[in-house]
Order: C-alpha cells, then structure tokens, then sequence
C-alpha cells in the first residue's frame, strides 16, 4: 500500500495568525504598498478622466439616454447646467474645466457671430454675396426669382427654372396681350471693335445665312437702333453644320470712330462661337496686366465688386489689323 502525499503531509486544523504574520511581515507591506500606490494612480486618472469617456447608458434614466458619447454640458447633473456653457467655459466647475476646453476646442461647429449686428454690417453682407456665389454666379434678379421659382445651377449660373406659383394661364395671357420681362443676362457677350465697318461683315459673312434670316449687314440694324437675330453655321456648310442662334447690335464710339458689334449667344454653345471667331478673325489672346493691388482691395459695394469680377473674366483678343 503506498502512502500518499496528503497522508506524509497532513493539513492543520487551525492557523496561527500572529506567527504567519511575523514571518511574512516584509512581503505583505509591499504588497500594501503596491496596492496602495496603484489605487491611488487608478483614482487620480478615473477622476482626471472621468468625464472623456461616455457614461453607461445602463446607469441612466430613460430621459439622460443617448446614442453617442455625452457632451460635456450632459455629463453634469441637471442642477449644475447652466444655460451658456456651450460657449462659456467658465460656467463649468473648476474640475471639469480641463475637459470642457478640449471638447470645445474639438467641436466642428463653426463659431456663432458676436451679435445680429455684427453679422449683418455691409460690409460682411458683402462678403456673404460673394462667397454664395463662387461657384454659380447669380443673376441680377436673384433674390426676386428665389423666393417665387425653382432654382437649378447650369452653365455656371443660378438660374430660375418653373415658377412656384403656377400662373400658366396669365403669364400666356400678359405674353400675347402686353408684355413679360424675362432676365436673360446669363447670355454670353462678345464685343467685335473694328475701325470699319464693312471689314467686319465681309469677315463674318461666311458664319450666316442670308436664306433664314437676317445677317451682320441688315439694313435696318446697322445704325444701331434695332438689336435682331442670327443664325449661326459652320463657315460654308450651310444648311449644315448649325452652330446656335444669337442676338447682335451694332454700337459706334462717340470719341474714336470705332464700330463695335455686340453678339450675345447661349452660355452652352459659346465656346463653340468662341473658336469659330478666333479661326474667321485670325485672332490671337492678349495678355492682361492686372492690378494685384486692387484685386486683393475688399470691394465697397456690389456693383464694384462685379465690375471687378467682369475685368478679371472679360478675355480679350486682338489680330494684326487692329482688330480687337
């Protein structure tokens, strides 16, 4: 029979506290101590960070739940929010406040304006046109057409599709008994300036067509009193080759003598038009000195501020018999 081990060594029924203590005196004051410095380490950095991280939302009442990490202002009892400690840090307790700025300092809300009247000072209303406008420009009718039609954004315009109102029936009526005002000043503009006249309708006879229409040598518009229509074509392809209807008017310098024809054309067939009067023209772009100084000048008003904008889009091109 062989003897086990609990047999050789038998368990005691009892333990002497005093003398277990005595000898392991030194390993349990080390243990006190770590123990002692790691929850004191474990507190500091709970209550230092307590409030970063989101509270339980199985602590909470069905009111304090939420989806997300709580803010700040969430994270205090309902007897300490005050009503301005979104954006006053001071409104915070003292032991909070740390937090409190990080959150603040971290949020992706774009800070509020001192005051209504500093928001709405002509100058920052100035601004605020211009930076709504960046990528579509708006017409002069804007906010008319805004606040009564359907905007789209085409051809890098703001522009106003069908009316709200659906006044189909007087509109027709006010259109074929007296007269509807319609803003067409998204049309693209080119300005032929010549020293003759006559130079500039045989250099654009080939892009019209007698045949459908009146051309640059009407008679009636070349006085400059009737602003007409014109078909444009390929240079000597009609009746093909359509390139887009436009409008012209023929205007004269009071000072130099010089002739000017103004075509306006739609903003989608432009460019088309564009190359078509660069190859008939022969003309060449012209480098622009613009004013770095007067560009980065903060406009006064609207209408300087579009003058400007027009000077720096306007591009101007010239040929060798002075042609412009």
């Amino acid at each position: 029979m062989e003897e086990s081990e609990d047999d050789r060594y038998p368990r005691p029924r009892g333990i002497n506290v005093t003398h277990f203590v005595k000898e392991r005196v030194r390993q349990i004051a080390e243990l006190i101590q770590v123990g002692y410095l790691k929850s004191s380490v474990e507190k500091a950095e709970r209550r230092y960070w307590a409030y970063e991280e989101a509270i339980d939302n199985r602590v909470l009442i069905s009111g304090e739940v939420t989806k997300g990490p709580r803010t700040a202002v969430q994270r205090l009892p309902r007897h300490m929010r005050r009503r301005a400690m979104s954006y006053s840090i001071k409104r915070f307790p003292r032991m909070q406040r740390r937090f409190a700025i990080s959150a603040v300092s971290a949020s992706k809300h774009r800070r509020k304006p001192p005051s209504r009247f500093w928001r709405r000072r002509p100058r920052n209303l100035l601004l605020n046109y211009i930076r709504r406008q960046r990528k579509h420009v708006w017409l002069e009718t804007h906010i008319w057409h805004a606040k009564r039609f359907r905007m789209i954004q085409k051809w890098g315009y703001n522009l106003p599709f069908c009316s709200y109102l659906r006044a189909f029936r007087p509109s027709h009526r006010d259109a074929m008994r007296h007269c509807v005002v319609r803003d067409v000043s998204f049309l693209h503009c080119f300005q032929i300036i010549g020293n003759s006249q006559t130079a500039i309708i045989e250099l654009l006879r080939n892009i019209c067509a007698p045949e459908v229409g009146p051309t640059f040598a009407f008679k009636s518009a070349l006085d400059g009193r009737f602003e007409m229509p014109v078909m444009l074509y390929e240079p000597g392809k009609y009746p093909r080759g359509f390139i887009a209807p436009a409008r012209f008017l023929w205007s004269k310098h009071r000072t130099d003598e010089k002739h000017i024809l103004i075509i306006w054309t739609h903003p989608s067939s432009s460019k088309n038009v564009l190359s078509k009067f660069i190859d008939l023209l022969k003309l060449r772009k012209e480098d622009q000195a613009i004013n770095l100084i007067e560009i980065d000048k903060v406009p006064c008003s609207i209408d300087e501020w579009r003058l400007r904008n027009l000077e720096i889009k306007t591009d101007i091109y010239v040929n060798d018999e002075s042609l412009k």
